[in-house]
């Protein structure tokens, strides 16, 4: 049996350790804060000093104490460890991803990135589903196959690590746009053009971060965003239908309604926005969303000015 680390909390990482428990491994979990009384995933708590004698770490902390924990993790580690991630966000203000984090807070060179579209819903029912681990390293490929992959869960291999992360980031963005366009019922056209176009917007930005172009259309990024924003949607998608029934929604009252996830998903556009504008990008859908969780649009507003834009070439 393999002997997985696990760093996190309930309500964060949570389809990860559903997919090591199907992999039949040994998880030991260290949670960076309080535990949670309610936390009945599996795996067997542990000390931080004990996260040391695993070879793979699966990092799932909250973005918000990222580099914090992630310190505290390099504490006890070593060059010989491999870290995989699943955060869907950049730093607010350094604007740095979390693989950047990672190597500059612990001793290991070896990170990696798992996303897709891994709902938890379908892992539990045993549904055929898959993902996507971005890593320069192919013993980090290795590592995240022998302990996750199953009959009925698929690991695809990418080399694109910053793409990857960056892909999983931006959806998150878009997945908000076509929650607001589900709310005011806008159609499936719209839908379609929303998906469409933001994974043109999505490759640009990729692209500018020195990702590669042919990432966003991979698992990491078409995968996410429709996973995202199908049947009810990721809380990002829930975020965006909340807006467009309530505008003007404070940021206080979305945290109390969605809980800390809906802190990070504001924060994250802010973070997505205030990179573009640097790079002088012109990232409409990006722009649309940026203005609706500050209020400066209307929810009809910003639809209304996405459709009033010059003519584009595909």
């Amino acid at each position: 049996m393999i002997s997985v680390g696990f760093v996190g909390s309930t309500g964060v990482g949570d389809v990860a350790r559903h997919l090591l428990a199907m992999g039949a491994c040994n998880i030991k979990v260290w949670h960076p804060g309080e535990l949670c009384e309610e936390d009945e995933l599996p795996g067997e708590r542990v000390e931080l000093e004990d996260l040391a004698e695993v070879t793979l770490i699966i990092f799932a902390a909250p973005m918000a104490r990222c580099r914090e924990v992630a310190r505290k993790v390099g504490d006890v580690i070593s060059g010989r460890h491999v870290i995989v991630h699943t955060l869907r966000a950049l730093e607010p203000g350094t604007l740095k991803s979390v693989s950047t984090i990672l190597q500059e807070e612990t001793p290991t060179q070896r990170i990696g990135y798992l996303g897709g579209p891994m709902l938890r819903t379908d892992i539990e029912a045993g549904h055929p589903a898959s993902a996507v681990c971005a890593s320069l390293f192919p013993e980090v490929h290795d590592l995240v196959e022998d302990a996750m992959m199953s009959g009925s869960f698929r690991v695809y291999r990418s080399q694109d690590l910053i793409g990857a992360e960056i892909c999983g980031a931006y959806a998150r963005a878009i997945a908000l746009l076509s929650g607001l366009a589900d709310a005011l019922n806008l159609g499936s056209s719209l839908q379609a053009t929303l998906f469409a176009r933001g994974l043109a917007e999505m490759s640009r930005f990729v692209v500018f971060r020195q990702g590669f172009e042919r990432t966003t259309f991979g698992l990491a990024g078409a995968g996410s965003l429709y996973a995202d924003t199908h049947l009810q949607g990721s809380v990002d998608f829930q975020i965006g239908c909340h807006l467009g029934e309530n505008p003007g929604t404070s940021a206080d009252a979305l945290v109390e309604r969605f809980g800390p996830r809906a802190r990070e998903s504001l924060q994250l556009v802010d973070t997505l926005a205030s990179s573009a504008d640097r790079a002088e990008l012109e990232l409409h859908l990006l722009q649309g969303a940026h203005a609706l969780i500050h209020n400066e649009l209307k929810p009809d507003q910003v639809v209304q000015r996405l459709m009033t834009l010059p003519a584009l070439y595909e």
